[in-house]
């Protein structure tokens, strides 16, 4: 026998999820993720954040400024924070353009 073989015998097997405690008991302060769809594009062809609102401009940077630096949230995918997901819905149906 080998000498790997010998140490591998003295080994107990592993379990799946030993030594895990349950999720529910974890990690109770991790924030919890939601997952938010896609948003409406806008109705003008020229709109852009040069000519945007500046309540939309704020409700962008606030939610841009918080994906960043949160670990809950990962943009790409749609999973936000409940805070993130917040800050998104605000800068979702803040309208980009001033109707008259």
């Amino acid at each position: 026998m080998s000498l790997l073989a010998d140490l591998l015998n003295h080994m107990p097997p592993n379990v799946a999820g030993a030594g895990k405690p349950p999720i529910a008991k974890r990690a109770p302060d991790r924030p919890r993720l939601v997952l938010v769809g896609p948003a409406p594009l806008p109705s003008s062809p020229y709109a852009n954040a040069a000519n945007a609102t500046p309540e939309w401009r704020h409700a962008r940077d606030q939610y841009i400024s918080h994906v960043m630096t949160c670990r809950g949230c990962y943009a790409p995918g749609g999973r936000h924070c409940l805070v993130g997901a917040e800050l998104r819905t605000a800068y979702d149906t803040t309208p980009m353009e001033a109707h008259p």
